[in-house]
């Protein structure tokens, strides 16, 4: 389990997969993602959550649900994928279920803990990201955090009957920063 101050990262467990069943087939929520993944039926659901237990290490990824630490509520997922041994190079995402979740700097503190694993304990070297690049609140998030824009992929998906463009972003081991509570920074990065 990760753990900070409003939110912590734990295994998903078979309890969460009725509402994570129900997010990932919410049209405003794939929209805003930028995904046409939609896990329909329960049984799609279950094989996915064995794939997940199927992965004994790190470097094969995680998927990690996010809960609120003052009642455990689950709020959405925080995911990394695998990752090579030389490149150490991880792509990651998340996402908040509901929308009166959002906005508030969950998703910060979520990606924020996330990265702290990642380059800290995991000895990651490089973290990247897509992103909607007209989904202002996940950009201005990710910039907050650090990320860097490293370019933009013109018509990349087509959903809701049309194409949309998406950011890269990405974020070296050397430029991670972990923002106190106070809202000091202390440079954490190490040289992988």
């Amino acid at each position: 389990m990760l753990l900070a101050k409003r939110v912590m990262l734990r295994a998903i467990e078979r309890q969460d997969l009725d509402a994570l069943n129900s997010w990932w087939n919410d049209p405003a929520l794939s929209a805003l993602l930028g995904t046409r993944r939609h896990l329909s039926a329960p049984d799609e659901t279950e094989a996915w959550y064995d794939a997940i237990l199927a992965r004994v290490e790190p470097h094969e990824g995680r998927t990690y649900a996010v809960c609120a630490t003052v009642d455990g509520r689950l709020l959405g997922t925080a995911w990394y994928g695998s990752f090579d041994a030389q490149d150490r190079n991880v792509e990651v995402g998340l996402y908040l279920g509901q929308e009166e979740d959002r906005g508030r700097g969950l998703g910060t503190e979520t990606m924020g803990l996330l990265l702290s694993y990642l380059f800290e304990d995991l000895g990651v070297h490089k973290v990247r990201l897509l992103v909607r690049s007209d989904h202002d609140r996940a950009v201005r998030c990710y910039e907050r955090l650090g990320f860097q824009h490293e370019g933009m992929l013109r018509h990349h998906r087509f959903f809701a009957g049309t194409h949309h463009d998406f950011m890269a972003m990405g974020m070296l081991a050397s430029e991670h920063v972990t923002r106190g509570l106070d809202g000091t920074q202390e440079d954490t990065g190490r040289n992988r």
